[in-house]
């Protein structure tokens, strides 16, 4: 388990570094109103790509080691078409994307879902260390292609950026397929329809929150756009992915951890991982956070563009929420690996009400730092709600949620036991 945790924060950093200079080059060449429209094409595909995973989706690390696996693929291949184009349509019909990149999101949209489903199959199988190379190569294939397109042939613009997509999400997409295909037995479709129905089942209580937690994420960014500009969303969304890279650990604990508990009944187990983890990453977190707002503003500057002066303010408004969420990763996962999704769609409505009211009320009037106060208070009512459920359903005591010594020898023995092993 530790070593499938090890590589995991491995290929977060690695994606995070390369991130970051995927996010340092695009700002100083395009500039904040070209990261603006880059930020709404990306947030367009993702919206495309939640509601396909209400049958590919996550629910799959779920339904793999308990259903016939070309049935679930199917039927989720099917829908990735399906939603690629109608809710492309959709946005494009409610103005909810730039138009002159309609048919970029279509097919965009469709890659990544494709994409996406071959590696949720990787971890429902648990073959963590392919879903790391793959995903690792994807960012490196993604910024170098970026690099060659701005620096070598001088294609500084927008669609640059949509041409690293293509080969990047093109490569991971024909890579996913190669491997999941040799685990796959071609089956008849007998009972497809029961199949169907669990896929719906799990699949909505996910993607309802999945989509809700979307909206809580980037609703904002619709808002800044109407009421402040698309140079400020640039800056914000700048912010944002900043402010993100510090979920690394949380994020690759929360994936181990859910495929670990998704592949066992052990209730004690799974409480366990999920204490355990979650305030390690909340740690992890606390210092990286920490470094990242000491970070004088000229640098900043430096190394985004002079339109990107206000990062600072950006990050450190969106921090209380940065750490508020590192804790909220594991009992996210601890929800949908026992099965209990519904507890991480509650929550997300409650954060989704506090996204439309506070965005409303204090970004018109506040600009960015409405943006990070609105954000960090909607990432507090989530991680209430559910450390509210998850002592209830996994008969904790407050007290476990405090950060103990007997925590860090638990962690401490696994690598430990690691390391001798190799």
């Amino acid at each position: 388990m530790v070593n499938k945790v090890i590589g995991t924060i491995g290929t977060r950093l690695l994606t995070a570094f390369l991130s970051l200079g995927i996010l340092m080059i695009s700002s100083k060449q395009l500039g904040a109103e070209g990261v603006g429209t880059i930020s709404l094409i990306i947030l367009g595909v993702t919206i495309v790509q939640m509601v396909n995973s209400f049958i590919g989706g996550s629910a799959l690390i779920y339904l793999i080691p308990r259903f016939d696996v070309f049935q679930l693929l199917i039927p989720s291949y099917i829908w990735a078409f399906i939603t690629a184009f109608c809710c492309s349509y959709i946005l494009y019909i409610f103005n909810l994307i730039p138009h002159e990149y309609f048919y970029h999101l279509i097919f965009l949209s469709l890659i990544l879902s494709l994409s996406s489903i071959n590696l949720t199959f990787m971890l429902g199988k648990e073959k963590v260390k392919q879903y790391n190379i793959i995903s690792s190569l994807q960012v490196i294939l993604m910024i170098a292609v970026l690099s060659v397109l701005f620096f070598l042939f001088d294609k500084k613009d927008v669609m640059s950026y949509i041409i690293a997509l293509y080969a990047s999400w093109g490569f991971s997409m024909i890579s996913g397929f190669f491997i999941t295909f040799s685990h796959i037995h071609f089956s008849n479709f007998k009972n497809l329809r029961e199949v169907i129905k669990n896929i719906l089942r799990f699949g909505t209580y996910v993607q309802l929150a999945n989509i809700i937690q979307l909206f809580n994420y980037r609703l904002s960014y619709y808002f800044i756009e109407n009421f402040i500009g698309r140079t400020a969303l640039g800056i914000y969304s700048a912010g944002v992915q900043l402010s993100e890279g510090l979920w690394l650990t949380g994020k690759s604990m929360a994936i181990v951890q859910y495929s670990r508990i998704s592949n066992t009944d052990d209730k004690e187990y799974s409480k366990k991982i999920t204490l355990v983890f979650g305030k390690i990453s909340f740690i992890v977190t606390f210092f990286l956070l920490i470094l990242l707002i000491l970070i004088p503003s000229g640098i900043f500057s430096y190394l985004f563009g002079k339109d990107f002066g206000d990062l600072p303010l950006v990050i450190l408004c969106l921090s209380p929420g940065i750490l508020f969420l590192s804790l909220s990763f594991s009992l996210s996962h601890y929800f949908s690996g026992v099965g209990k999704h519904y507890h991480n769609s509650i929550s997300s409505a409650i954060g989704f009400v506090f996204t439309i009211v506070l965005g409303y009320l204090l970004i018109p009037e506040y600009g960015l730092v409405g943006a990070g106060i609105t954000t960090s208070a909607v990432y507090l009512s989530i991680l209430i709600y559910q450390t509210f459920f998850f002592i209830r359903i996994s008969e904790s005591r407050i007290n476990d949620i405090i950060i103990t010594r007997s925590d860090m020898i638990f962690f401490y023995d696994e690598l430990k036991n690691w390391i001798r092993k190799k």
